[in-house]
């Protein structure tokens, strides 16, 4: 027998119902399990209880009428030590090549691209050149308005800030470019960040990138490297993303995280965050209210 924890979780425009507990006993009687105990981390938006189980159980038909996530993790080894977050649609709302390609006159060209590349039709490093080589010639000056606009998912700042206060590692690792990744990782207080280079020459974006690309399996191979030299393993992993880039590393880690994830990160994902916000992978690794630091 396992020990699991049943997490559910909201948005803080849609509460959970008073008698959350009373409903969570109820479908976990219904599959001949007992409650272990229960708590609130968040008041009327998280909400955990635990139980054993020979194998791990699917309870999200018991929660239909909940606006919720609905996740069951390991309760071993809950807390990570390591965080890798994607950045595009993940750490902040929008992607940021598509927002470059609409001041750039190439909207909608590019976004189409982005959308097969996020669902994994397209070989990412490919659909990233195709995208590139649309915008080439476009004026760098735009490069500040994507910096200025940026706008971050509500609870980034608290997850990483929360993570850093418990002494893990965290990174922003994305198949985006260096020029966002490192204002968002200075602004939110990430140890690392990991994109891709733009060529610009000239007061003009060139279309080309500086090899290496990060592609589909830079964030895995991301991961590997990082907890060999910590001396950690992948289960002391979290990670977070949003597209089917992010396979890898979500396959890989004790913890992958879809957040308003596609189909195809879905498909492999240990959690998924449809509701919650970004505070939800804090919450699903048991951290309370009172251990969450709100910069």
């Amino acid at each position: 027998m396992m020990q699991y924890i049943l997490s559910i979780l909201t948005h803080p425009q849609t509460p959970l119902p008073d008698d959350i507990a009373s409903q969570a006993v109820a479908v976990l009687a219904s599959h001949g399990l007992e409650d272990d105990g229960h708590r609130w981390l968040s008041p009327n938006i998280a909400f955990e209880m635990a139980f054993e189980a020979e194998t791990c159980p699917s309870f999200e038909q018991g929660f239909a009428d909940l606006n919720a996530d609905i996740n069951i993790i390991p309760a071993k080894n809950r807390r990570k030590k390591l965080l890798i977050a994607d950045m595009d649609s993940t750490i902040i709302t929008s992607e940021s090549l598509n927002d470059l390609a609409e001041l750039s006159g190439f909207g909608e060209e590019v976004a189409a691209i982005t959308a097969r590349s996020m669902a994994g039709e397209l070989d990412f490093s490919q659909s990233l050149l195709e995208r590139m080589k649309i915008i080439a010639g476009s004026d760098a000056r735009l490069i500040d308005r994507i910096i200025a606009d940026a706008e971050l998912n509500d609870g980034a700042a608290a997850l990483v800030a929360t993570m850093n206060h418990h002494g893990a590692r965290t990174i922003l690792a994305s198949g985006g470019f260096t020029f966002l990744t490192e204002v968002i990782a200075e602004r939110l207080g990430f140890a690392e960040h990991y994109a891709n280079i733009m060529v610009v020459e000239n007061g003009k974006i060139t279309g080309a990138l500086i090899p290496p690309i990060l592609d589909q399996n830079a964030k895995a191979t991301r991961l590997a490297v990082t907890i060999e030299a910590m001396g950690i393993s992948a289960d002391d992993v979290a990670t977070i993303g949003d597209g089917a880039n992010d396979r890898g590393m979500t396959e890989a880690a004790g913890l992958g995280v879809a957040y308003r994830g596609k189909d195809a990160l879905k498909a492999v994902a240990d959690a998924k965050l449809d509701h919650a916000d970004l505070r939800g992978l804090l919450w699903l690794q048991g951290y309370h209210d009172d251990e969450i630091i709100t910069p």
